[in-house]
């Protein structure tokens, strides 16, 4: 096998096919690897929290505590 590398002249068609589909193997593994990285490094930073509805609650409690004081 390894003489067959040192002189790629001397491969068959089918031989070339196979080199082929396992360069088109390994990289798509790199890829998926890579992805999954890149998915679990996204997942670990802090989220983003929108502030919807927070400055109602506060403008009502203002508002409440302003009718408590009289």
């Amino acid at each position: 096998m390894l003489d067959t590398l040192l002189n790629p002249g001397t491969m068959t068609q089918s031989q070339w096919m196979i080199v082929g589909i396992l360069f088109l193997l390994l990289l798509g593994i790199v890829f998926f690897l890579y992805r999954t990285y890149l998915v679990i490094r996204e997942s670990s930073r802090k989220k983003y929290k929108p502030n919807i509805g927070l400055s109602r609650i506060q403008d009502v409690e203002k508002q409440n505590s302003q009718s408590q004081e009289p």
